[in-house]
């Protein structure tokens, strides 16, 4: 389905690129992370009016009935988070990182708080 609706919407432009490397960002730094959630789904397409994709995971159904975090954890969501900025920054560089960077980081108050 994702690959024809690809072939049905054309070339991607440069913000869907942009977008495109900032989710991969997220989800290598996830998969580079061992004992963080699986990466379930990535997409650049809009959901909502903002601009744009989504990097979905998976935590452990341990996780899911405990609730409780560790630091390990918590350090390791920050890092998946920064991944975005990282994939940004590799591709078009420091100068060009956009601000949905620093909202992953405003996002991840709430963990770097519980710590």
């Amino acid at each position: 389905a994702g690959l024809q609706r690809a072939k049905e919407t054309g070339p991607i432009g440069s913000t869907q690129r942009l977008v495109a490397y900032h989710e991969a960002g997220h989800a290598v730094m996830a998969l580079l992370t061992p004992k963080f959630d699986a990466v379930s789904k990535v997409s650049i397409i809009p959901r909502s009016s903002a601009l744009g994709g989504f990097t979905l995971f998976t935590p452990t159904d341990e996780q899911l009935e405990s609730g409780l975090y560790t630091k390990r954890y918590l350090l390791d969501q920050i890092a998946v988070a920064l991944g975005g900025y990282v994939g940004e920054e590799i591709v078009y560089g420091e100068d060009e990182v956009t601000t949905s960077a620093s909202d992953d980081l405003q996002k991840e108050r709430r963990p770097s708080r519980c710590m």
